[in-house]
């Protein structure tokens, strides 16, 4: 381990441990001021809510990869072109419900739960979600699933999966969206070197913990749910939707492989492929929602400068924005599409 290297954990580590003094202190506090509030209590969903087996959003699958079985969701005509959604964190492939009932009119439209998340297999160990493994299994679904090419759309985590994607695998894209998600190298840059993006990630350096980042996120029955998707949505998220994520990620063992993202991005960081040389990249679009609070958006900059990727602002939408404003997001994406024809 290099100076540089150890330098970045001792400090990832230190900033983790002062997140985590003052997340303690403040729920000891909390509890002290109304012993008789045990917010940390969460509500049984022995039964999953409706909407998650409603026939409009489509028919569940299975596909077992090399290593992991990954659950999907899938509408539309098989003869049709694939438009493979994956999704970010705290989601799974419920997150693409309005995606899914505006393209699977002219599309097979496929959304996975990533490994570790919703109904697909979760590997123990944080070194099982490493950038590199979830390119694979992207790759791994296509092939399974019998396509050779596909329009990838993804946000989040989804996102910087989907980024080193389209460098290693472009040649199997006909196109791609990406929503509100960073260039895995320019966040690691940033993270340390821009006191913006260093603030707004401080969930990252707390999800180094242990226990503790588990803990948080059922406090106030699983109450993050509630605050993150109805923060800035312009269509209202309704109570039984709310109700699918908290019943997905309240089943036992659900939080620990989600978190492991953030931990092993942190222990072992990707370092994003570059561009192939004389070989163009398949037509992109980078999305970001007008009120992200995660990401800075010299992301947008960065994307632009390094490969040209046309850029737009989704208005009235925050971080997760194909749910808080749909409209806006199928417009952007069907207006992209329309102009590249036919794949």
């Amino acid at each position: 381990m290099d100076f540089v290297t150890l330098l970045t954990r001792v400090a990832t580590l230190l900033t983790a441990c002062v997140y985590g003094v003052h997340f303690v202190a403040r729920n000891v506090w909390r509890w002290l001021k109304n012993p008789t509030n045990f917010f940390w209590r969460v509500a049984k969903r022995p039964t999953p809510p409706a909407v998650l087996s409603d026939p409009a959003l489509g028919e569940h699958r299975y596909a077992q990869l090399k290593d992991v079985k990954i659950h999907y969701v899938e509408k539309g005509d098989k003869s049709h072109p694939l438009m493979l959604f994956v999704h970010g964190y705290p989601e799974f492939w419920y997150s693409w419900r309005h995606q899914i009932k505006e393209f699977s009119r002219d599309y097979w439209t496929v959304a996975m739960d990533m490994r570790g998340f919703g109904d697909s297999d979760k590997p123990e160990g944080k070194q099982n979600y490493k950038i590199e493994l979830l390119v694979e299994d992207i790759r791994n679904l296509v092939q399974a699933l019998g396509r050779e090419k596909f329009t990838l759309v993804a946000h989040d985590w989804g996102g910087v999966a989907g980024w080193a994607f389209v460098f290693k695998y472009y040649h199997m894209l006909n196109n791609y969206i990406i929503l509100d998600a960073p260039f895995p190298d320019a966040w690691s840059n940033m993270v340390f070197s821009d006191k913006d993006q260093f603030l707004k990630s401080w969930y990252v350096f707390f999800y180094q913990l242990p226990f503790l980042p588990e803990f948080a996120l059922r406090l106030d029955d699983f109450g993050i749910f509630d605050t993150i998707f109805r923060m800035y949505a312009k269509v209202p998220i309704k109570k039984e939707e709310i109700e699918a994520y908290k019943y997905t990620f309240g089943k036992p063992g659900a939080l620990t492989p989600p978190i492991n993202y953030y931990r092993a991005l942190m222990e072992a960081p990707w370092h994003q492929p570059s561009p192939p040389r004389g070989k163009p990249l398949p037509p992109g679009l980078f999305l970001f929602g007008e009120k992200e609070f995660a990401l800075s958006f010299d992301f947008l900059s960065h994307a632009r400068d390094q490969i040209g990727v046309p850029t737009a602002i989704v208005k009235e939408a925050g971080h997760f924005v194909q749910q808080e404003n749909p409209e806006e997001v199928n417009r952007l994406i069907r207006d992209f599409l329309s102009g590249q024809g036919a794949r």
